[in-house]
């Protein structure tokens, strides 16, 4: 397919199925799926079933965010993703155990017209942020998401830093480094200090946080980032959030029967606790913003992080306090970029956020922090 010249613009549904016309992919229709940031992404219907499969996703990449031509977004992303997303399927094939968690399988990447062709995971499949707002059938059900999630990500870390080979190529992907960096920690002290546009909820006033505070935000930040592009700690997913989760449910949405992990394309060598603490952080917001999903965003915490410790044989320290200040620099840096309720919840979220930051900026152990985080609301 690389030997193919795009007839039509591919972030439009009538240039991808001019595209896929000739392959063993033609399609009758492709429907846009919402809900990502960084490519186009459709459903196929394809005219001939595809070894046994008559949906698929099929995702294209351009050298920028859709709709901010202005934000570079290099398409050799896709790569790695595609890489990634191969290595664990082969690496999850090969456990002693059926893990519930997976990702889709590849069935093309064309590296000249930056398509990826994947398993369909279903059109009834929700992200576990959509699931939890539209609420979870149990507490349960909450469990278990959150169980086979720590369980998958401790397994993900273990194995991921003894991976040699592995960590060496995706250490390639040096754009992850420097995007995810700048992403949170590269905008801590302009956000607390009002600096950024488009955050009219901490200016007039800017957020309560003194000169020294300020001072110890900035020092940690930049020791963090400088770790970020130089660790080789583990394989981390890069984007470990509720919105990269898809769930399927039994038919009597009793269970979970697959969560499917999409959206590699920051793997990279990193920082094992900002997978945990990005993770925990989100659904932290669930129950700070909407009051109804408190219960249910809780308990997948909590489970989450029993599970992760369980597998991992116990959270090493520096882990669980990595984990919290990532916490509080996600709630600092993304809490008041993207509009989740009044401006005074959204300031009492970031002056948590930056509670987080502090207690984690000295040499004194997280357990406490860690351990009742799940009960936090």
């Amino acid at each position: 397919m690389s030997n193919v010249n795009p007839p039509m613009d591919l972030a439009t549904p009538k240039g991808i199925v001019a595209f896929l016309e000739s392959t063993d992919f033609a399609s009758v229709v492709a429907i846009p799926i919402t809900g990502g940031y960084g490519n186009y992404v459709f459903r196929v219907a394809l005219k001939k079933p595809y070894q046994g499969r008559e949906t698929l996703v099929v995702k294209h990449g351009k050298p920028y965010i859709p709709g901010n031509e202005n934000f570079k977004f290099a398409v050799e992303r896709q790569a790695y993703e595609v890489a990634a997303m191969k290595h664990v399927h082969t690496w999850l094939s090969q456990l002693d155990h059926f893990s519930v968690v997976t990702v889709p399988a590849i069935h093309l990447y064309d590296a000249t017209a930056n398509v990826i062709i994947m398993d369909d995971c279903g059109a009834y499949t929700k992200t576990l942020k959509q699931s939890t707002l539209d609420g979870l059938p149990s507490l349960e059900v909450a469990q278990q998401i959150g169980t086979a999630l720590g369980d998958f990500l401790a397994r993900l870390h273990s194995w991921g830093s003894a991976d040699q080979e592995g960590l060496k190529y995706f250490d390639g992907n040096q754009q992850a480094r420097s995007l995810s960096a700048w992403a949170t920690y590269g905008r801590l002290v302009s956000t607390l200090k009002g600096e950024d546009e488009g955050i009219a909820s901490l200016k007039s006033p800017t957020l309560d946080v003194s000169a020294d505070q300020l001072q110890t935000i900035g020092e940690l930040a930049k020791q963090t980032t400088e770790e970020m592009m130089k660790t080789y700690e583990t394989l981390v997913m890069g984007d470990f959030w509720p919105g990269n989760f898809l769930l399927d449910f039994s038919p009597d949405g009793e269970a979970i029967k697959r969560i499917y992990i999409v959206d590699w394309e920051l793997v990279r060598p990193g920082i094992a606790g900002l997978d945990v603490g990005q993770f925990l952080a989100e659904m932290h917001l669930l129950r700070r913003f909407h009051p109804h999903c408190a219960e249910s965003s809780s308990a997948v915490i909590s489970a989450f992080q029993k599970a992760y410790a369980s597998t991992r044989g116990d959270v090493p320290q520096e882990v669980a306090r990595k984990a919290m200040v990532h916490v509080g620099a996600h709630l600092v840096a993304w809490t008041p970029r993207i509009d989740r309720g009044t401006r005074e919840k959204t300031r009492e979220v970031v002056h948590e956020g930056v509670e987080y930051l502090l207690s984690g900026s000295g040499a004194e152990r997280q357990d406490t922090t860690w351990q009742a985080f799940g009960n936090t609301v």
